[in-house]
C-alpha cells in the first residue's frame, strides 16, 4: 500500500523534480508535491501547508540550500531536510550537515533517496515524542512553581501575587527583546521563584508594619542566599538559582548580596530586577502605601543606567504606557 507523503521540493528544474517524484513512487510513496525555487515561495509554502520532508537542490540561480535551511529554522519546523544535488563536494556536504541538513543525495544516484527519507521520518517521530515529553515535564515544573508561589503568598498576604506578576512582566520583556521561546519560559520560571528564599524569613518580619531596623533589614536580605541554596541543585535549563541569589544586584555595584556590577549581572537578573521594583513599588506594603504610577516611572528613569539596565527600563516604560496602570494612583 502506498504511503502518503507531503513533499516540498526546492529546485529550479522541473525535470529534476519530476525525477524525484518518479523515484518516490517507485519506492512505495504516494507523493503530494509542490515545487518552489525562491525564498519567498518557500516561506509561503511552509506557512500554508504541513510538509513531511523538504528535498532541496544545493545551488539555484536565486536561492541556495543554506538559505532554505535558515527559513526552515526561523519558522521552527522540524522535518527532514535532504539536499539532492548534482554537484556537492565532501566539504560542502559536511558544512550542510553541520548547518542542519539531515542527509544529501546525488542526483545521478537516487537509489538512496527512499531509504534516507524513511530513516529521517522515523528520526523526526522520535524527536517529536521527545519534545512532547519535555513539554510535559516543563508543564509539571511550572505547576509546581505556581504552587510554591501561592504558598509564599499565604505567608505574606501583602505580597500576594507578587511572584506571578514579576514573572508575567519578565515574560513580556523577554518577548520584546526577541528571546526564543525556551528563554522566555526560563524568565517566567525565574520570576516565579526569585523570592523563594523568603520562606526562611519569619512571617512576623515579613508582615511587620513600620520601618525595619538595621538588624531586621539584614535578615530580610538573607532571602537571596537562602533562595540560592534551595534551588542550586535543581537540574533545570534556566538560571533560577542565580536569579534567586542576584535579583537585587545593581549596575553600579550598590546591590546585594555580592555587589556585582555591569556585565557581571546576567540579563535575566537585570530583567527580574526591574520587574521586581515595578511590582513592589506599585503594591501596598505593611510599612508603606503603594507608590503612585509617576513615582514608579521616576524611579526607573532616575535609575536607568545607574542601577537598572537601560534597555530593560525603556521596554518597561513602554509597557507601562501600553497597559492598564499597574500601580495604585494616589
Amino acid at each position: 500500500m502506498e504511503k502518503l507523503l507531503h513533499v516540498l521540493i526546492v529546485d529550479d528544474s522541473e525535470n529534476d523534480a519530476l525525477l524525484l517524484v518518479y523515484e518516490l513512487k517507485r519506492g512505495g510513496f504516494a507523493p503530494i508535491v509542490e515545487r518552489v525555487e525562491t525564498a519567498e515561495a518557500m516561506e509561503a509554502a511552509l506557512s500554508s501547508k504541513k510538509w513531511d520532508v523538504v528535498l532541496c537542490d544545493y545551488h539555484m540561480p536565486r536561492f541556495s540550500a543554506f538559505e532554505a535551511l535558515e527559513i526552515l529554522k526561523k519558522q521552527g519546523i522540524d522535518i527532514p531536510f535532504i539536499i539532492v544535488s548534482g554537484a556537492v563536494g565532501e566539504e560542502t556536504a559536511v558544512a550542510a550537515m553541520k548547518a542542519g541538513a539531515h542527509d544529501y543525495i546525488m542526483k545521478d544516484n537516487l537509489t538512496r533517496l527512499v531509504a534516507a527519507i524513511e530513516r529521517e521520518l522515523e528520526e523526526a517521530k522520535i524527536r517529536s515524542k521527545q519534545r512532547e515529553t519535555e513539554l510535559q515535564l516543563e508543564q509539571s515544573f511550572f505547576d509546581l512553581a505556581e504552587t510554591v508561589a501561592r504558598a509564599m503568598d499565604s505567608r505574606d498576604p501583602y505580597t500576594a501575587g507578587h511572584a506571578r506578576k514579576v514573572a508575567e512582566y519578565a515574560q513580556k520583556i523577554g518577548e520584546k527583546m526577541g528571546f526564543n521561546k525556551d528563554r522566555i519560559s526560563g524568565l517566567y520560571a525565574c520570576g516565579l521563584l526569585h523570592d523563594i528564599g523568603k520562606i526562611s524569613i519569619p512571617e512576623s518580619l515579613l508582615c511587620k508594619p513600620g520601618a525595619l531596623i538595621e538588624e531586621e533589614w539584614a535578615l530580610i536580605k538573607t532571602h537571596a542566599l537562602h533562595g540560592y541554596q534551595i534551588l542550586k541543585d535543581c537540574n533545570l535549563p534556566w538560571p533560577v538559582a542565580d536569579v534567586a541569589l542576584h535579583h537585587h544586584e545593581n549596575l553600579d555595584g550598590s546591590g546585594y548580596p555580592d555587589g556585582l556590577k555591569d556585565s557581571e549581572i546576567s540579563i535575566e537578573n537585570r530583567i527580574i530586577r526591574v520587574c521586581d521594583v515595578v511590582e513592589a513599588m506599585g503594591s501596598h506594603r505593611p510599612y508603606r502605601p503603594a507608590r503612585s504610577r509617576q513615582e514608579v516611572i521616576d524611579e526607573l528613569k532616575n535609575g536607568k543606567g545607574v542601577k537598572y539596565d537601560p534597555e530593560v527600563v525603556d521596554i518597561m516604560l513602554e509597557m507601562l504606557e501600553e497597559i492598564t496602570p499597574v500601580v495604585v494612583e494616589k
